[in-house]
């Protein structure tokens, strides 16, 4: 973190406690009472005071942006940078509460139970107590209600800074304004009651004053005419810009927050209405101010891709555009990933998933499994389209990137641009399909069949897959065409035995039937696939960045041989010979009546890639950061710079973020908390009438 500038620290103390808050010279009066009313929420407004002391001066006041100009001027001439502020509860005598003098002359009521009056014959209203409402609540819009002051109140922020503080107050007081003039040297608004009818003198108006820059309140009327006319909770100036810097801060902490929650927010923090539009528009702004524009974010993938060269040299890197400048596709592989693979199984998982974000998009990848059966994530890129051209060029950068021309087993679905890109690239490798698609497309078959037969079948299919002989296999086989029938039978025959089966299987997949990891790996990724390009590549490099550091120092603390998850399995395998039958022959010699043993170490004939030396190796490499301190602000700003994609914009209507279900997969099904149905639905999300 680069050090920090002009930056002074204000020390703010009430009671015993203190926060401190940092005076930059963007910090408004407003911000300031926002700070302090989230640090101590029994402050109201006008209940508490600002001051702080400097040299000859006690008691200096903090009441408008023009003192804290001051103040901020006073630190840089004087070279402060700590600054000690009082707040100050306010204690207003005048209320203090009229006692009776003696009232032991009643004996009917004792001194405990009379109740304090502000004056002889006030009433105290007991209603609000039985509305549920928390009347006490501080709102996070309180300090709002001083966001105008009055004339000479100054405005860094030229009229934008106006016009926000306008909002702000407007809001909080509940009442509409429109621009009687708005431009870049004044801004003049009046009620809308005084803007319709000539009924209401509330009116302000500031001006831009040069050469400091400022924009000056000139003329304020603060007090409203037109009764409560004007008192309204929604407004018109709570656009979905000034919505949308509200609501930023969550999007930072909970990328998936949703529209109806922002809604809710809103009413609930601030007291302001905003409709499911604005609502959308406003996040849709929050997340560009967050994590930037999709569009513009194209434009840094170039810095990206050559500051990733630079901290990660052995790294590869490959980003393809076309003639026009526009981008094409991006490969991505991480050096210490390669290095850490050689010590795992030569079997990878390839499969491509959607990108949830403005256009068209597809995500790549291709990972493995580590000695511990982990995700191991070694590659990706993102092409337009999920077709052949793209496995083509993907299978070449995978093949480049390697380099070590291990003998490779691929696992997949039965994607035809990918399996022919696996025959071409890697002609000596073998792939296999994967075995939940593969019972996912055979359940088609089984129309007009029950459950319990349809499970039977499906399971009779598993039992092919695993078979460990071609006898066996063949024997299931028959089996499973005559009982499913011709639609099952002519299914089975598009499939080659030699890539989905073990019996013809000639390579290894070590177990691996189905290519689930890879899926993982996509919903691992699942916030990071809708984020802009050049954030998405790096969000996903500190992903993996993070998780092979972890994983790093988790296996320091392992004190076996092999790696604990495929321990506990060779221990199951173990517990399963004590049925055995077996002949002693002294304490340490049995006969055993099944093949010939050697005698040897267990340990010796489980494969090194389960060993916990393999694993540490696998991990001994670090992604290195991409750091952004030295990126140029001019970056995206040259004539050559990368232009987005030139596929076709995303079709109109909501997107899909889940994949589609497969036929024959079960969700589990919830009760709602609201209509009390059992579906898919919850109660945020409950949409039924309700019977009364």
């Amino acid at each position: 973190m680069g050090i920090m500038e002009n930056v002074v620290v204000l020390l703010c103390k009430r009671g015993d406690v203190s926060c401190g808050v940092l005076l930059e010279q963007t910090l408004s009066f407003q911000s300031l009472m926002t700070k302090l009313f989230a640090k101590w929420k029994d402050l109201s407004e006008g209940s508490f005071s600002l001051s702080y002391s400097f040299a000859g001066h006690p008691k200096c006041l903090l009441e408008s942006d023009e003192d804290l100009c001051v103040l901020y001027a006073l630190t840089l001439s004087s070279r402060t940078e700590c600054v000690d502020v009082a707040v100050k509860d306010l204690v207003d005598t005048s209320t203090v509460s009229t006692v009776v003098d003696d009232c032991s002359s009643s004996g009917d009521v004792g001194c405990d139970q009379l109740v304090s009056l502000d004056s002889v014959g006030t009433q105290v209203d007991l209603l609000p107590s039985f509305s549920g409402t928390n009347n006490n609540k501080v709102l996070k819009s309180a300090g709002w209600c001083n966001a105008i002051v009055g004339v000479g109140q100054v405005f860094l922020d030229e009229a934008v800074g106006f016009r926000n503080a306008l909002s702000m107050y407007s809001l909080f007081h509940g009442f509409k304004y429109v621009y009687a003039k708005n431009d870049a040297q004044t801004v003049k608004a009046v009620c809308l009651e005084r803007h319709t009818s000539k009924e209401c003198n509330w009116i302000v108006k500031a001006k831009l004053e040069m050469p400091s820059g400022y924009f000056i309140i000139k003329q304020f009327v603060g007090e409203h005419t037109c009764g409560d006319a004007s008192l309204s909770y929604s407004s018109s100036r709570s656009t979905s810009s000034f919505v949308g810097r509200l609501v930023s801060e969550d999007m930072r902490s909970d990328e998936s927050k949703r529209l109806v929650e922002v809604m809710k927010d809103m009413k609930k923090h601030y007291g302001v209405e905003i409709t499911y539009r604005r609502a959308w528009m406003a996040v849709k702004k929050a997340r560009a101010h967050v994590y930037g524009d999709y569009m513009e974010s194209f434009k840094e993938l170039s810095w990206f891709v050559g500051a990733f060269r630079a901290s990660n040299p052995d790294s590869m890197c490959v980003l393809e555009r076309h003639d026009s400048e526009h981008f094409k596709r991006m490969f991505l592989g991480f050096a210490a990933c390669k290095y850490g693979f050689t010590f795992c199984r030569p079997i990878l998982f390839v499969d491509g998933t959607f990108l949830k974000c403005t256009h068209n998009g597809c995500l790549l990848s291709a990972c493995a499994k580590d000695g511990n059966q982990g995700l191991y994530p070694l590659c990706l890129a993102v092409v337009d389209l999920e077709n052949y051209e793209n496995w083509y060029w993907f299978m070449e950068q995978l093949k480049d990137f390697l380099e070590d021309g291990r003998v490779l087993d691929f696992v997949s679905d039965r994607h035809d641009g990918l399996v022919q890109a696996v025959k071409q690239i890697f002609p000596s490798s073998l792939y296999s399909h994967c075995l939940v698609h593969l019972k996912e497309n055979l359940k088609k078959r089984f129309g007009g069949l029950d459950n319990s037969k349809k499970k039977y079948l499906v399971n009779l299919f598993n039992l092919c897959a695993y078979a460990p002989t071609v006898q066996e296999f063949e024997k299931l086989l028959n089996k499973l065409k005559k009982e499913g029938g011709v639609k099952v039978a002519a299914f089975l025959d598009t499939l080659d035995n030699e890539h989905w089966c073990h019996a013809y299987f000639s390579g290894k997949r070590y177990g691996e039937l189905s290519s689930n990891l890879v899926e993982c790996f996509n919903n691992w990724i699942k916030k990071e696939r809708s984020l802009p390009i050049t954030l998405l590549f790096d969000k996903i490099r500190l992903k993996i960045m993070e998780q092979m550091s972890a994983r790093r120092s988790a296996s320091m603390k392992w004190k076996g041989v092999i790696c604990p998850i495929m321990e506990k399995k060779f221990k199951g395998l173990f517990n399963m010979s004590k049925t055995w039958a077996i002949s002693r022959s002294s304490d340490d010699l049995y006969e055993v009546r099944c093949d010939p043993s050697r005698g040897g170490n267990l340990n010796d004939y489980v494969d090194h890639y389960y060993s916990v030396d393999a694993f540490h190796n696998t991990y001994s490499k670090s992604i290195n950061p991409v750091p952004t301190i030295w990126k140029d602000v001019s970056v995206g700003s040259d004539a050559n710079v990368l232009l987005p994609p030139l596929c076709n914009k995303r079709p109109p209507g909501r997107p899909r973020t889940e994949r589609i279900p497969s036929t024959g997969v079960k969700s589990r099904k919830i009760t709602c908390g609201r209509c009390g149905q059992v579906g898919r639905h919850n109660r945020a999300r409950c949409k039924e009438p309700l019977q009364h």
